[in-house]
């Protein structure tokens, strides 16, 4: 009796241990497969290990929605990520995989100029992957369009915040700030553009704005006139000439507008 309860155990141990080693063999072989890009093969190979353990359903998930994806569909990969997070809710790639679905289908109704379109996407996509600046970006230029200029500053400080180096969202941030006269906070962004792009002639036309409203019309002379030699470096007369007219206009009288570069030529 005593073997016989020995040889159950050894025999229920080693199955659980082949039961396991299958479903690694069936990933391994999918993804053998799918590095030579045999796909139909490799998604069988993936929905067998969904089969075998539960263990190994989210990544199996993920994959076969990787895969559906490279196939062109999309609608088939989006099903297969969320049922990867339904399996492990705290699968990254499975959460970035569907923000990016909700990202690009919302800055396409964006550019479209569908606005409640992409921002009912583009909030999806801020939902599944919030520590990644670009869909803040995009949900804070969709509401900007919308008209919604204080959600769109929201949207703006956190994408900096999720990625103090996208030049994009301080830009967008700063102009923001300057819009809402928060002129201080403002002259941060811009300045940060300008550390990662020093050649940024709409940073220093923004600057420029936010010194005039600082009571800093020597500083903000120089912005412009820098604003103003960039754009006629880059063969961009007509946005040279917006920003001088913008400088005449905001700066006092006797502060001196800046000088000759549009005679520059």
């Amino acid at each position: 009796m005593r073997i016989l309860r020995v040889t159950c155990c050894v025999f229920l141990l080693n199955w659980g241990l082949g039961h396991d080693a299958s479903a690694e063999d069936y990933m391994a072989k999918g993804r053998d497969l799918e590095n030579r890009t045999l796909y139909g093969p490799a998604m069988a190979e993936y929905q067998r290990a969904i089969k075998e353990t539960p263990e190994h359903a989210a990544e199996a998930h993920y994959r076969i929605g990787v895969l559906s994806n490279q196939l062109g569909n999309t609608e088939g990969g989006m099903q297969e990520f969320r049922a990867a997070l339904q399996a492990d809710p705290n699968h990254v790639e499975a959460r970035q995989a569907v923000a990016a679905f909700y990202l690009n289908r919302g800055a396409n109704a964006r550019q479209q100029q569908r606005l409640p379109d992409a921002l009912q996407d583009l909030q999806e996509a801020v939902k599944f992957d919030p520590g990644s600046s670009t869909p803040h970006l995009e949900l804070g230029m969709a509401y900007q369009e919308s008209g919604r200029l204080s959600e769109a500053v929201q949207e703006y400080q956190a994408a900096v915040t999720a990625d103090p180096k996208d030049l994009t969202a301080q830009m967008r941030l700063g102009q923001g700030y300057n819009a809402h006269q928060q002129y201080d906070q403002a002259m941060v962004a811009f300045k940060a553009v300008l550390e990662g792009n020093p050649n940024s002639a709409e940073a220093y036309a923004g600057l420029g704005v936010a010194y005039v409203h600082q009571g800093q019309p020597e500083e903000a002379k120089k912005a412009f006139n820098m604003a103003i030699r960039k754009y006629l470096v880059a063969g961009r007369r007509d946005l040279a000439v917006k920003v001088k007219e913008n400088a005449d206009r905001l700066m006092p009288p006797g502060a001196g507008a800046p000088s000759g570069e549009k005679r520059k030529q």
